[in-house]
């Protein structure tokens, strides 16, 4: 079944001659509690793939899976480009920022209490960025918060905010800088793998996830694990592959019930969000 996506629009006063409008967006693999696989409600703010990725590598920027989602949901990829130049004049202005997060934060109590991720597609594009996501985490401090991100240097004051789970997302090119900066502060690595023989996969920590691209996946096979990149990975290495990306999504196999990337990590230990 393919995935669906929805898409839904948020206006914004911030004076009495200026208003802003922002869209949240969703899937059912992202479900976290609010929707279904099948049903899903929109739970996640997104921005332009590249261009609003200031730490992309080489490899993400080739295998980015918002290239396809452009081409398949036009609609949804014009909603990412007005949410990046909506975003941009908001970080302006101390004001406008202040409003727009008490808006965000009030639209995510009220639609997503389960679950909210940060960018499907984008990433953390300043500090300032970084400052209006701890806020509307902060608002709605008894809302679970997930993020994926590249942006190591803007994310790292945000592994601080108890209900933001801060995942590093990293590929062969970012790869030890991101085992040392998950090493130093206690933070989950989100590995996206590309090649069959990928000698980094050996030296990942055990709280990692490993996000492996579509040609390793195991959906064309009658039993995924029959799929030759499955056969290479060591038992330790299964254990960390991300269910929905290799084996197919479904109402069982999305965000919510998996929970890999959802509970916060921090050394040795790991707790729920919010706990």
């Amino acid at each position: 079944m393919a995935t669906k996506f929805v898409l839904e629009s948020m206006n914004i006063a911030v004076s009495k001659t200026k208003s802003f409008t922002f869209f949240f967006d969703g899937n059912g693999k992202i479900t976290a509690g609010n929707g279904t696989f099948e049903n899903p409600v929109p739970n996640s703010f997104s921005l332009r793939q590249i261009a609003d990725c200031p730490f992309a590598t080489s490899t993400c920027k080739r295998e980015c899976y918002v290239h396809g989602l452009k081409k398949a949901e036009p609609e949804i990829y014009e909603a990412y480009e007005a949410n990046s130049k909506a975003l941009r004049e908001i970080l302006e202005n101390h004001d406008y920022m202040k409003i727009v997060a008490e808006a965000f934060a009030y639209w995510i109590v009220r639609r997503c209490p389960d679950g909210f991720r940060w960018h499907v597609s984008g990433d953390i594009i300043s500090q300032a960025h970084a400052k209006f996501i701890e806020s509307v985490c902060v608002l709605a401090r008894l809302v679970p918060f997930w993020i994926y991100t590249r942006s190591f240097d803007y994310a790292l004051p945000l592994m601080w905010v108890p209900n933001l789970t801060v995942n590093l997302s990293a590929d062969e090119i970012n790869i030890n800088r991101a085992i040392a900066i998950a090493n130093k502060f206690g933070l989950r690595i989100c590995y996206m793998v590309v090649n069959m023989d990928d000698p980094s996969l050996k030296k990942l920590p055990d709280s990692s996830v490993i996000m492996p691209s579509y040609e390793l996946r195991g959906r064309v096979f009658d039993d995924p694990k029959q799929a030759p990149w499955w056969q290479s990975l060591t038992a330790r290495q299964k254990r960390m592959v991300c269910p929905p990306d290799f084996f197919g999504q479904s109402e069982k196999r999305r965000c919510g019930p998996c929970k890999k990337c959802l509970v916060k990590y921090c050394a040795a230990r790991s707790f729920p969000v919010g706990a």
